[in-house]
């Protein structure tokens, strides 16, 4: 859970203190490991999971604050964005069957969850990116209004001096940009936490990011994005520029994004990853009752550091150091957040089970293996898992093996040991890695099931209708618990649908071809001609729609000769009649027919996005929506 209690930094002299406290945390927490202050056992586990909310029509919904006021349950906890909740989960020993009690515990917060969503229309879904989110959705008023969100935000949006901006290239490609952080609410996760000995940290840690990318190439769920097929993970690469502050315009020389991996290897304290973020990033908010570290230890007690913490998270690391305390003996953990969520609970247990197997297996090479090897073979693993699932072939200790052959034949018997070693029951071990290695042997990841299905919808429906029925199958596996190998692709009968449960979304054309203002007669008629359409859109320098050319203003043209109009804007139309793509069809249909129109263009903030026709409405008549 995040840190509320924030606030800007208000000048050079509060950023002074600021850096002033979280030093003197670092100064604290190195002499805390020096005196071996932590608790080294037992060792305890725990998770964060994260959700996206969705309508009666599976489109994102912003009911977050109701659902919370209406649960009551200190589990439960907002996110960036009106249309996310996360779960905090109660911390379980690593021992006996703390993996089934932990699929008991989240599958009943997951139904309070449930019954309290229903009452505002709306359910709760385990998924990395929701495939029916839409630009539109990350505008500000979808942001949780919450101080610290909207200090992030501005505080991260000054340092970049630009909207922050998406490039990501899959099978299709997307380049957005945005003013606020919102990019970073496409992404819900599943975060798993495992208490670590400090003596035990350093060797731990560089385990943690060694396995990284083959524990990902078996979990991928987040592979569409606003209608785009992208990477396995997409959220790997969207996470990273959604909060990338560094831009081409100021700076020339390399520099970390404040989501990344790591640099190289931890080499002798848990406290260089904390330094190396002091170092490497500005501070970005602050607070006004930090306690005095120092005094607390010369009295007795156990700092909260959170100076040093308030600043951690706002770096993003995919294998985090989290530093937790009480009253008697503070703690340290690794925290994975590279997984996402979904797609069930029994999945995600899964994929615990066999993350924290590994993490407790003996490393290839024994404990210090990180010393023979290249930190970037770790780095390049997770990339190419996120890129490309099970699909991957990794560099593992001086071999390329593909990642199904990798999981089968060395990493999920290790986990076995692994648990073995901690005393989970045999029962646990069994059902969880069964589960995960069902999974990697029918070669169905979330995101494998999710792309084949979306292909197949989206020809027969296109994406928007395609995105809905994934998101309702979804809802339907995840309420039986069903395991992601046993889930059948989507195969359905189109059945009759009335026109006005049908928005413009769902029929209208996107693959549109446009011309410039100062595009040439000819070159419209060309266009008009060559591709059997009777619209064409004319859009200005900076993108916006500014007039439409029809085939009968062609037609007129010809017939009365005007050889000295020559551009776009000469004789197209300008007072243009739009639909927002929310808008009914029954709404679309009734106002081309008030104005004798066969199409209406599409827009969002004077942006083309599509255009709806007669034509796109009749033939399909038939739906399933």
């Amino acid at each position: 859970m995040g840190d509320f209690r924030v606030r800007k930094i208000n000048d050079a002299i509060d950023r002074k203190k600021m850096y002033q406290h979280v030093l003197a945390d670092v100064e604290a927490f190195e002499w805390m490991l020096k005196e071996k202050m932590f608790e080294t056992e037992p060792l305890s586990i725990g998770a964060e999971q994260e959700l996206c909310l969705v309508d009666n029509s599976y489109a994102p919904a912003s009911t977050a604050l109701e659902i919370l006021d209406s649960i009551n349950d200190e589990h439960f906890t907002n996110e960036l964005a009106l249309f996310n909740l996360e779960i905090n989960l109660d911390p379980l020993r690593l021992q006996n069957s703390c993996f089934s009690g932990m699929e008991t515990a989240l599958l009943d917060l997951l139904e309070k969850g449930k019954k309290q969503a229903a009452k505002f229309q709306s359910n709760i879904l385990q998924v990395g990116i929701l495939p029916t989110l839409k630009y539109r959705h990350l505008q500000f008023d979808y942001m949780t209004p919450v101080q610290r969100y909207e200090t992030l935000s501005k505080t991260l949006s000054d340092i970049r001096g630009a909207n922050f901006q998406i490039y990501l290239q899959g099978v299709d490609e997307i380049i957005m940009s945005l003013g606020t952080v919102l990019f970073e609410a496409c992404n819900t996760s599943f975060q798993l936490h495992l208490q670590i000995a400090p003596d035990d940290f350093v060797n731990q840690h560089n385990w943690s990011q060694m396995i990284a990318g083959p524990v990902l190439s078996a979990c991928t769920n987040s592979p569409l994005l606003f209608g785009n097929e992208l990477w396995a993970e997409t959220r790997i690469a969207l996470f990273k520029q959604s909060l990338d502050t560094r831009s081409s315009k100021k700076f020339l020389r390399k520099k970390l994004p404040r989501v990344y991996f790591g640099k190289d290897w931890l080499r002798n304290s848990a406290s260089e990853l904390w330094k190396n973020d002091i170092m490497r990033f500005p501070l970005i908010v602050t607070s006004d009752d930090f306690q005095d570290a120092k005094a607390v230890l010369e009295s007795g007690g156990i700092p909260d550091l959170r100076a040093i913490r308030l600043h951690n998270g706002t770096t993003y690391t995919w294998n985090r150091l989290c530093y937790g305390f009480s009253k008697t003996k503070p703690h340290l953990r690794i925290e994975c957040r590279y997984l996402p969520s979904g797609p069930t609970a029994i999945d995600e247990i899964a994929n615990f089970a066999f993350w924290i197997g590994l993490m407790k297996a003996e490393p290839i090479g024994g404990l210090e293996f990180w010393k023979k090897q290249d930190f970037k073979i770790a780095k390049d693993n997770l990339i190419k898992a996120a890129r490309t699932g099970l699909n991957s072939v990794f560099h593992w200790f001086g071999q390329n093996i593909s990642a199904k052959k990798l999981l089968l034949e060395q990493l999920i018997p290790m986990a076995a040991d692994g648990l073995n070693n901690c005393n989970v029951s045999e029962s646990d071990i069994n059902k969880y890695l069964q589960i995960f290695e069902d999974r990697v042997k029918a070669e169905q990841t979330g995101s494998d099931w999710m792309v084949r299905n979306f292909r197949s919808l989206s020809k027969r429906f296109g994406n928007v209708l395609a995105e809905k029925e994934i998101v309702r199958q979804m809802l339907h596996f995840q309420d039986e618990n069903l395991p992601l190998h046993q889930w059948p692709d989507i195969s359905k009968e189109l059945h009759p649908v009335g026109l006005d449960q049908t928005t413009v979304e769902q029929l209208m054309s996107t693959d549109i071809f446009s011309i410039p203002e100062d595009g040439s007669i000819e070159l419209a008629k060309r266009i008009l001609d060559w591709n059997n359409i009777h619209h064409l859109p004319v859009e200005n320098k900076k993108g916006n729609l500014v007039g439409l050319i029809t085939d009968g203003i062609i037609e007129r043209l010809e017939k009365e000769s005007k050889k000295d109009l020559h551009f776009a804007h000469e004789i197209m139309l300008d007072k243009l009649i739009t639909v927002q793509a929310p808008t009914s069809i029954s709404e679309a249909e009734k106002i081309m027919e008030d104005h004798q129109l066969s199409g209406l263009p599409v827009v969002y903030n004077d942006k083309l996005v599509g255009m709806i026709t007669q034509t796109d409405i009749k033939k399909n008549m038939f739906i399933d929506v």
